[in-house]
């Protein structure tokens, strides 16, 4: 499991020291340098992935940050760009040089040996620009399965719901869907999701978004494509069976919110998964409904860092620290914001205690309700 992250020069992190744990929060206002975090980890995956051990290949399928003027920190006063993470208790770092435009930074340093996280397929990431609700999906190549199993954006969980393996593959008792929820009955979630299997847990955390719903995949008989379909289940008078709804039909938010509940309930153990806003396009119960699954995945091994702007996110998180669903220790939050003066970004921690309160609340930190209330009572 990766302990730190140290970015150097690498965008607006002029010098970012971070600790990471099994579930690490970024949060901060936009172009404070969360995306930078993920984007680094994600910079050396796809760099090992397709230009081994020679340099950072700065465009590719999980980034594109352009040529090494755009990378390198503006004002910064050494050339180079370094990464420096610890796994477990090793140490490594990666030094890359440029100049100009160039889109590939040769290396000055690298480590002998190499993280779990580029020598396995125990890889994730699912940026915000992922999958959108369309009715066929095309199927994975093996550059990309290289890259993460679900693909760099989540766009082959289709095809991979309808492999054997995901047909087949029981969901930890740490991961199972919640048994409660607005408008859920054991009825119902005795329909949505009547076992352990991934395909049920699937359409059972789906719930928590949108109560009855069922998903499934089928192959496109003679193309190499997958259709993924909707139905309700529970509904009077109606032939559950008799029909499927399509994507488009049903909104963003099933369809955005896959690959993420996918991703957290498959991982194996040791997996690395970087989530960035894994609210977009939900309500809030199913947005507090995600912080808890992820919670859940961190307790069992998984570790995930995520990037998120939802207070709801983050409270799901801290209600699961309280029911005692992880250890409050487990979680790390970081509160980045950037210098206006000399546009180099920074992070604040406050820390998850037991009851699930924080130990600060830094300004600017998930504050805008209390502000606006404070407002409208004025």
């Amino acid at each position: 499991m990766l302990s730190f992250l140290g970015l150097h020069n690498f965008k607006a992190a002029q010098d970012l020291p971070l600790r990471l744990a099994g579930l690490t929060v970024l949060a901060g206002l936009n172009g404070s340098g969360k995306s930078s975090v993920l984007q680094a980890l994600a910079l050396l995956k796809q760099s090992h992935s397709i230009a081994g051990s020679k340099g950072l290949k700065l465009r590719g399928p999980l980034v594109q940050l352009g040529t090494y003027l755009d990378l390198h920190t503006e004002g910064a006063g050494e050339d180079t760009v370094s990464i420096n993470i610890r796994e477990d208790n090793s140490e490594f770092q990666w030094v890359g040089m440029g100049e100009g435009n160039e889109a590939f930074l040769p290396f000055a340093e690298s480590p002998d040996a190499l993280p779990n996280f580029l020598q396995e397929r125990m890889f994730q990431l699912l940026p915000a620009d992922r999958i959108v609700p369309r009715n066929i999906f095309s199927r994975t190549s093996d550059t990309d399965s290289d890259l993460g199993i679900l693909g760099p954006r989540g766009e082959y969980v289709v095809e991979f719901l309808l492999s054997e393996a995901a047909r087949k593959h029981v969901v930890s008792s740490a991961r199972l869907c919640p048994r409660t929820g607005h408008g859920l009955t054991e009825d119902l979630l005795g329909k949505a999701a009547p076992t352990h299997l991934l395909g049920d847990q699937v359409s059972g955390w789906l719930q928590q978004l949108s109560p009855g719903v069922r998903v499934s995949a089928d192959e496109l008989v003679g193309t190499d494509d997958v259709v993924l379909r909707y139905d309700y289940v529970g509904r009077t008078g109606v032939n559950e069976s008799s029909r499927r709804i399509r994507p488009s039909n049903v909104g963003f938010g099933l369809t955005y919110s896959l690959p993420l509940v996918v991703a957290c309930l498959v991982a194996a153990p040791k997996t690395l998964l970087l989530l960035e806003n894994p609210e977009a396009h939900l309500h809030p119960q199913g947005q507090a409904a995600l912080g808890e699954l992820m919670v859940r995945a961190a307790s069992d091994g998984v570790q995930i860092i995520v990037e998120t702007h939802s207070d709801h996110v983050l409270n799901g998180i801290r209600l699961a620290a309280k029911h005692k669903l992880i250890e409050a220790s487990e979680i790390v939050i970081h509160y980045l914001s950037r210098r206006v003066d000399t546009g180099f970004v920074s992070a604040e921690s406050p820390a998850i205690l037991e009851d699930g309160s924080l130990s600060n609340w830094p300004q600017g930190f998930f504050d805008q309700w209390d502000i606006a209330v404070d407002a409208l009572l004025d």
